[in-house]
């Protein structure tokens, strides 16, 4: 079963050690107000994301967000350039249309649907390429961007 992670586009091209895992339980955390540089520090690189487990990475701008789909527990999204995380129980995936993939999960009052579709992408910022696109719907807040195995 394919997971799917999403990541903010700076975060994967900087070079940092892993960062400490938080238990695979549901958890919400709201981190303090961080300038860009701090919370671009704090997100995972692709290298320690596929470390920690994770099999799918989504990542989008404006504002900055990574969602990361692990292969047996959870969904971790981090929005908003890393000011606010939040984990939810990975759900069985739904396949609403062919070569798209869903996750809706809902945690602590908080709700989280992720779909990654086989579409080619181009991150925004960077102009790297993906194979596929991802909407990631936070609270009823729409974030987009591009995806792919981690």
């Amino acid at each position: 079963m394919r997971a799917l992670v999403l990541v903010f586009a700076l975060a994967a091209c900087s070079q940092q050690a892993p960062t400490t895992e938080t238990p695979p339980e549901a958890a919400t955390v709201e981190q303090p107000s961080l300038t860009v540089e701090e919370a671009l520090a704090r997100m995972p690189n692709w290298d320690a994301a596929r470390a920690a487990g994770v099999d799918f990475r989504g990542v989008g701008q404006e504002p900055g967000w990574i969602v990361d789909v692990y292969t047996q527990d959870r969904i971790r999204l981090t929005w908003d350039y890393g000011e606010s995380t939040a984990d939810f129980p990975l759900p069985a995936p739904t396949y609403p249309q062919e070569g798209s993939t869903r996750y809706e999960s809902a945690t602590d009052g908080r709700t989280l649907a992720v779909t990654v579709r086989r579409f080619p992408c181009q991150d925004a910022m960077s102009g790297e390429a993906y194979p596929s696109t991802v909407e990631v719907v936070i609270d009823g807040r729409t974030l987009n961007g591009c995806g792919r195995s981690v």
